[in-house]
């Protein structure tokens, strides 16, 4: 059952945003339902929020008393977000006033502690005011979450939807990895030919970065070193390079860390690097050395770490690769692996099949790679002790 989130909006002209959040929110797989005061109505129309949520939007509130039919005691609402929220609205809920359909649903959220988050959105002076300063306080030491606005062009603009969404989903979440220090390593790595020249692979990190994301809903404290889009709420180290990324991962590692995940794309073989600029008037040979692998060197300095590692094979029948994941976590001590087989999707596809082992127990992932992520993340949770 898909969690239900009440997105209410307020009278800024934030509120112009709220269409897109609420898109994407029904995207990451909430129901959402849509309750607008008299002022948010004049910054974006009821019926466009309705074809965003797919539900009547609440406006007032009527016999079917809304409020408590979603933040009752049986209240079928998971979650109440505010976004706009105006320093009007926000002081009303800090002193219970409940004079619009949004901050009757905050009385009886707040009242039955729900989650409430807020994601003010005014002009600085008024995001400053010592009186709202003190309303924010006042609400925050009522169990109410505040996202940060982006203070800006002499406003305190509304935080960015992904911001949002993360907040949502971290209220949300079960916190699995709550108080754990996660280490990821990810995105594509190359290796110098010359001073200017290098040779890399195809990875586009995007697994790497939803792995960090996820992490991050479930409580964990995320540290990221690589490249890829991760977002940037993040703790992140850039590197590109194979032995920056070894160097960078062994330092970090040694402040511990209870887990490291490494969907990184390492190359296989180091390079014999030429000094200045290789002559492209003649041809040139480059030496592939074998290189050690990250995962067996961190393994033997930290016995101890839980390590969830990627396998990346080629044209592999199902059977074959469950026994390379079977020997992999039995060789290197994995916590778990998750292998892809890249004849099959290019780096950018959609959508993608990967195989997860864990404990002798195997299973079909399939779906995006915020999806995918997701799922590991799962059920690491479920092995992680």
């Amino acid at each position: 059952m898909r969690p239900l989130i009440v997105l209410a909006i307020t009278g800024s002209i934030a509120a112009v945003r709220s269409f897109d959040l609420c898109r994407e929110l029904c995207r990451r797989g909430f129901d959402v339902q849509v309750v607008m005061s008299g002022a948010g109505t004049e910054m974006i129309t009821p019926q466009a929020m309705e074809f965003a949520s797919g539900r009547e939007v609440i406006t007032r509130i009527g016999g079917k008393i809304e409020h408590v039919k979603f933040f009752g005691k049986n209240g079928k609402a998971s979650l109440l977000l505010i976004a706009p929220a105006t320093a009007n609205t926000i002081s009303k809920i800090a002193m219970g006033i409940d004079d619009t359909a949004v901050t009757t649903f905050a009385t009886v959220a707040i009242g039955t502690k729900r989650p409430v988050l807020l994601a003010p959105a005014m002009h600085r002076p008024m995001y400053e005011h010592p009186i709202v300063i003190e309303n924010l306080e006042k609400l925050r030491s009522k169990g109410v979450r505040v996202i940060s606005p982006l203070e800006e062009e002499g406003k305190a603009k509304i935080a960015c939807i992904e911001e949002i969404i993360f907040e949502a989903e971290r209220a949300l979440s079960h916190k699995s990895f709550a108080g754990k220090k996660v280490l990821i390593a990810s995105g594509a790595f190359g290796e110098k030919i010359d001073d200017i020249r290098h040779i890399t692979n195809t990875s586009t990190g995007k697994l790497g970065a939803e792995l960090a994301r996820r992490l991050g809903v479930e409580g964990a404290q995320v540290k990221f070193i690589g490249n890829g889009p991760v977002e940037s709420g993040i703790d992140a180290i850039e590197e590109h390079y194979a032995d920056g990324l070894e160097r960078k991962v062994m330092a970090e590692l040694e402040s511990g860390y209870g887990f490291f995940f490494c969907p990184a794309a390492i190359p296989d073989f180091s390079v014999k690097k030429s000094i200045g600029k290789a002559s492209s008037s003649k041809k040139i040979s480059i030496d592939l050395i074998p290189r050690e692998k990250l995962i067996g060197k961190v393994r033997k300095k930290f016995p101890r770490l839980r390590i969830v590692a990627f396998k990346a094979v080629w044209k592999k029948r199902r059977n074959e690769m469950e026994k390379i994941c079977r020997e992999f976590v039995k060789n290197s001590g994995l916590l778990a692996v998750a292998a892809i087989d890249l004849s099959k999707f290019t780096p950018d596809a959609a959508e993608r099949e990967m195989l997860f082992y864990s404990a002798g127990k195997k299973k079909i992932l399939k779906g995006t790679k915020e999806k995918i992520a997701r799922e590991i993340i799962e059920l690491c949770s479920r092995q992680k002790n």
